[in-house]
């Protein structure tokens, strides 16, 4: 699992993109959608993305 992988395809929006986001206080999909525009568009990665946030929630910045 790379940074680089792209989590949300219609706003190429990568998994570091959110990783960021998450360390500057996104702590919803609703702030990370704010912050970087994942999931603004078709929404497809919602579930994704939420999951992804779990995973990486309590991880080392």
């Amino acid at each position: 699992m790379s940074r680089e992988d792209v989590i949300c395809a219609c706003r190429h929006v990568t998994k570091g993109e959110v990783r960021d986001a998450m360390k500057a206080g996104a702590d919803c999909f609703k702030d990370v959608r704010k912050a970087t525009g994942a999931g603004g568009k078709c929404g497809k990665c919602k579930k994704k993305i939420k999951k992804y946030m779990d995973r990486h929630r309590d991880a080392d910045p």
